[in-house]
């Protein structure tokens, strides 16, 4: 009898330690996963952004040294003059969309749930190698080489293939070794912000004095107007100077994504290091500061 309950105590203490083991702390993931999923959502703007930049750019010059402006016909002219931005757009969105996949899928791992799979991402290799960078002198260069494309492929097919299956929870460190492809979504979506939609404000920012040149020269005679249509070009001013600003908060946020990525991955098996937690505290606070400025940019 004594032998059966020590062999009961100990079957019982067994279980509980295989219990408490596959309920180890999975917080710092979840965390990541969210703030992750953030940041991909305070890039979308900027591929908007971009669009009205180049939009907007036309349209300011038109109206304040037209003289006969037609506010309909100019914005028909600026909307195809601005068209061939639609095609980069759209495949740097889906890139983006493929990060946020990833933010989801870890999500649901860490939460012991199936993950989905958007049919929509699949199909993206042909349109990764069109897609371009701008450079300073106006050119453009390929965005991505091809073995950059080939480990975001690599991802995409690994994240669509884990959606159909009942997956453990080592597959948390499977996916987290998908590092290389990580990266090169991050560092895509920071040389777009950086060199695509910077550039565009930039050029913004250049016709401001020759506009408010033109502006002083009309004052004498339509000096309404001319206070008025100056006082738009400094809020207007103001406002590319916050986004200008909310591009830089972007460019930090996805350097400290990289970092507590690499934090996370090594640390899966102890997920209470101390450094990890001070990465995570910080990679959250910068798409908090992110969020804020993309509030006030747009």
């Amino acid at each position: 009898m004594k032998f059966s309950l020590h062999f009961l105590i100990r079957s019982l203490l067994t279980s509980a330690i295989v219990l408490l083991s596959g309920c180890a702390n999975v917080g710092p993931v979840r965390t990541y996963a969210d703030e992750t999923k953030k940041l991909t959502a305070a890039f979308e703007p900027m591929l908007v952004g971009s669009r009205n930049s180049c939009i907007e750019k036309y349209v300011r010059k038109k109206m304040i040294t037209s003289s006969n402006y037609d506010a309909e016909a100019v914005k028909r002219k600026a909307a195809e003059m601005c068209k061939s931005m639609d095609a980069d757009n759209l495949v740097m969105s889906q890139l983006n969309q493929l990060l946020s996949q990833y933010a989801d899928t870890m999500a649901s791992l860490a939460d012991k749930e199936l993950p989905s799979y958007k049919e929509e991402l699949t199909g993206l290799e042909s349109s990764l190698i069109g897609i371009q960078r701008r450079n300073n002198d106006g050119t453009y260069d390929a965005l991505l080489d091809a073995d950059k494309v080939g480990a975001v492929i690599s991802l995409s097919e690994f994240l669509s293939r884990i959606a159909t299956q009942r997956v453990q929870r080592n597959a948390i460190k499977e996916l987290m070794g998908h590092e290389a492809a990580v990266f090169t979504i991050v560092d895509a979506l920071t040389a777009y912000a950086t060199a695509n939609y910077r550039g565009w404000l930039s050029n913004e920012k250049l016709e401001m004095a020759p506009l408010r040149a033109s502006l002083q020269e009309s004052s004498s005679r339509e000096p309404l107007a001319a206070n008025q249509a100056r006082a738009v070009l400094e809020q207007e001013e103001r406002q590319l100077e916050a986004k200008d600003q909310a591009i830089t908060l972007f460019v930090n946020s996805a350097d400290k994504l990289k970092k507590t990525h690499v934090e996370l991955r090594e640390n899966l098996d102890t997920l209470d290091d101390r450094e990890l937690t001070a990465q995570l505290n910080a990679y959250a606070k910068d798409v908090s500061a992110l969020r804020k400025q993309l509030r006030d940019a747009f």
